[in-house]
């Protein structure tokens, strides 16, 4: 996960922390009665060398916490409870005792994809259209960027360089929307064309197309 980030070009500073969560229904430290375990890169003292790397375990065997006082919970524990519980309650039962809305679209997705095969499926391709999405936005930015820098060099002044990063992220941006949504207009050239307020409110239409087309 850590490692994998770094290709040819990239730069250490750009790496994101690599954190693995391990739900775990028997204890792996029978000895130790904490319910979370936090595993980092530390010397003997403790000092931690980078936060980039970590572990997480929460073991369900361990927790304490009833029906009765899980409204005094953390919310460690209260996710705790609801993994360790959630399979044994129906959706109404979750949405009664939790009642956050983190717990209880949690709830829904575990009453949808437990119906059927085909709702499951449904699921999965919901969630990969999603990161798509945020994966070409996140490639628009980076080519708009690129494209912005090269039109602020050549307006030549620092206020043009500003406008050109600005502008060319929305070019990128919006290419890529574009293709998301199979659009073919306006074209490259008309895009070059547009001032900043004008790819701004294009941008803004884009995103809500795309919107609503997912719901």
């Amino acid at each position: 996960m850590y490692v994998d980030q770094v290709t040819e070009g990239t730069q250490y500073r750009d790496l994101k922390s690599a954190v693995v969560i391990c739900v775990l229904s028997k204890p792996l430290f029978p000895l130790q009665p904490e319910l979370h375990s936090d595993f980092r890169l530390r010397d003997k003292s403790g000092q931690i060398l980078t936060n980039d790397l970590q572990v997480h375990l929460l073991e369900l065997t361990k927790l304490k916490v009833t029906r009765e006082n899980l409204s005094q919970a953390t919310p460690l524990e209260r996710w705790a409870y609801f993994l360790l519980n959630a399979p044994k309650m129906t959706p109404e039962e979750i949405r009664k005792l939790f009642g956050d809305p983190e717990f209880v679209e949690a709830a829904e997705i575990l009453e949808m994809i437990s119906q059927t095969p085909e709702k499951m499926h449904e699921y999965s391709a919901r969630m990969k259209l999603r990161l798509d999405e945020a994966a070409r936005l996140d490639y628009a930015r980076e080519e708009g960027i690129e494209k912005g820098r090269e039109e602020g060099r050549e307006e030549g002044r620092e206020e043009g360089l500003e406008k050109g990063l600005e502008k060319g992220r929305l070019l990128g941006e919006i290419r890529i929307l574009q293709e998301f949504l199979g659009l073919e207009q306006p074209t490259n050239d008309e895009l070059l064309s547009y001032d900043l307020s004008r790819l701004t409110a294009l941008s803004q239409r884009l995103r809500k197309k795309l919107s609503r087309r997912q719901q």
